[in-house]
């Protein structure tokens, strides 16, 4: 009788340039996973020393802008072969997530003029054609090899801000005449075997192995619209379905939790096709953390129905069957000033700045979860967040921080630090947090299989219960994902802290002006208002003259870059 494994989700939020922090993370998860799986298949050929032998069900992702990105590449990754990174000098790799985040984004090419050379409207301030030619590399599907710990339908689910719209409407026939639009969006993907369907008609079927079938394509476009940072990058279109809405996005995903909520149909779609096309922008603007995502999508699926009606996943540990692995780059803080000057707080740059940071934090909160997390009682929700106990208080950990977080575009340094130190802090939180006592069921039964080994197992493999044991305490504790081998027990090197030279930050600023001066004409030629343009041809002039401001905008970011100490990312 097959055992009952433990159940995982992966949530990745928002990143922008610390996506390679998220990679990292998943970098080492994956490592760790054939590591131990490895061990097992060795142990139970009677080849190798035991090792806990209960099993994991990696069962979906979910993510948001630069974390569904990581998200979709994850979802190509796991199933097939690929090199562990463990030194970041390394170039042309088979580990898409590196190549992806360290190697490939930069801002020397999203500073290029490529996407100007149609003579179209300007759809951003960057270049993107880097973000597809990464598409293009990141997301195609090799030769599959088989993990048993990867879900045969493994689910991945993308958040979007449709600037299209859903629309909705009060009452279709009654005395008020009231609708509206819905932005907040997301798509639903899912592996499948070859010609087999997805499990559910609204998930899109991502066929093993064969790129040029299924969804791969409508996956590509998705990863880059989660991601497209309003203005910055390009917003995408994306072709629906009808079906894709058949129930409100703002229901869960958990089927069991909707039983007694209506399916709504708003008046509008009266007048929508099957199918129908929308322009999307990042998904983290309206959901920066879709953690409910994945929970509720685990909590369909729990061995109670009463959990599964309740929508909860259980949470002591004796009962712990599944739980969401959240990775957050930029975990929200923030300090209140209950002193403020008003009229500074109040002119229009300081209360639209504060607009921004607020709609921001609110799309990444979440009060429940975070109460549980903090106090260490809840075992079917975990976060991995950037941690370097070396550095004086007041310093990020992660040196894309800078800049609001798009500083690890400009310096390959600091995306490889932060890559590392995603897979470090990986290593620590599969050491000493993610954790369960031996006489939970599923670890307890596998134990059991042992045959008069479980000492030996529990003595090697034991750890300290961690805050919110309880009256468990005193009991043994053991990993849910134990790190067998010396390629993951050996403990991650410290990443050495990055610095940028002034010459490279010159050339970059060169490269600003010269997307600026290219960037601004074409953004003219949309404004119809002759006094408007008037003023653009004029900064365009001034862009021109002998680089007016290239000095101090060369010492602007260097003190940026460099003194991260000062930086406060509020990001997507």
């Amino acid at each position: 009788m097959a055992q009952k494994p433990f159940r995982i989700g992966v949530n990745m939020a928002g990143a922008v340039s610390a996506g390679a922090y998220t990679a990292g993370v998943l970098d080492f998860l994956i490592e760790a996973l054939d590591d131990w799986y490895d061990a097992k298949e060795k142990f139970s050929k009677g080849q190798g020393n035991p090792v806990p032998m209960h099993d994991i069900s990696l069962d979906v992702f979910s993510g948001a802008s630069a974390g569904g990105m990581c998200a979709a590449i994850a979802s190509v990754m796991v199933q097939g072969e690929f090199a562990h990174i463990h030194d970041t000098s390394l170039k042309n790799t088979t580990n898409r997530f590196y190549e992806s985040w360290v190697n490939k984004i930069d801002i020397r090419e999203l500073l290029k003029q490529e996407d100007l050379k149609d003579g179209g409207p300007v759809a951003s301030l960057l270049d993107c054609t880097i973000i597809d030619e990464i598409a293009e590399f990141a997301l195609q599907p090799g030769t599959p090899k088989k993990r048993v710990y990867i879900s045969p339908n493994l689910t991945l689910f993308l958040t979007l801000t449709n600037l299209t719209g859903i629309p909705y409407a009060l009452d279709d026939n009654g005395p008020v005449e009231e609708s509206t639009l819905y932005y907040p969006d997301r798509l639903r993907f899912e592996t499948v075997r070859p010609g087999n369907p997805t499990t559910t008609p609204v998930a899109k079927p991502l066929p093993l192995g064969r790129p040029d079938q299924g969804a791969w394509g409508l996956l590509r476009e998705t990863a880059k619209a989660t991601g497209a940072f309003p203005i910055f990058l390009a917003p995408r279109m994306l072709e629906r379905e009808k079906l894709d809405y058949q129930r409100p996005m703002w229901q869960s995903v958990n089927p069991a939790a909707n039983q007694n909520a209506p399916a709504i149909l708003p008046a509008g779609w009266k007048t929508i096709p099957e199918m129908f096309n929308t322009i999307n922008v990042d998904g983290g603007v309206m959901d920066n953390d879709p953690f409910d995502l994945a929970h509720d999508y685990l909590a369909s699926f729990s061995s109670r129905p009463e959990d599964a009606q309740k929508n909860q996943n259980p949470r002591d540990p004796i009962e712990a069957e599944a739980a969401v692995l959240t990775v957050v780059p930029f975990p929200s803080s923030g300090t209140p000033n209950f002193s403020p000057n008003f009229v500074d707080s109040a002119a229009v740059p300081a209360a639209l700045g504060s607009l921004v940071s607020a709609v921001i934090a609110q799309s990444r909160f979440f009060g429940e979860s975070l109460a549980l997390i903090a106090q260490g009682s809840g075992f079917s929700r975990f976060t991995i967040a950037p941690s370097d106990d070396s550095l004086p208080p007041g310093v990020p950990s992660l040196q894309c921080a800078s800049l609001g977080a798009f500083g690890g575009f400009f310096e390959r340094k600091f995306r490889a630090h932060d890559y590392l130190l995603g897979r470090r802090n990986c290593q620590l939180f599969l050491q000493k947090h993610f954790v369960l006592p031996a006489r939970n069921p599923i670890m307890k039964d596998a134990l059991g299989t042992l045959d008069g080994k479980q000492s030996d197992v529990i003595g090697k493999f034991k750890v300290s219960p961690p805050k919110g044991g309880g009256a468990l305490q005193n009991e043994p504790w053991l990993p849910l994902i134990p790190l067998c081998s010396k390629a993951v027990t050996g403990e991650a090197p410290k990443p050495p802290r990055a610095q940028i030279g002034e010459f490279a930050v010159s050339e970059v600023v060169t490269l600003i002006y010269e997307r600026a001066r290219a960037v601004i004409p074409a953004l003219g030629k949309d404004i119809a208002a002759w006094p408007i343009r008037a003023g653009i041809d004029n900064i365009v002039n001034l862009i021109g003259l002998l680089g007016l401001g290239k000095n101090k905008l060369t010492e602007y970011l260097l003190a940026q870059l460099n003194d991260q100490a000062n930086s406060s990312p509020s990001v997507h």
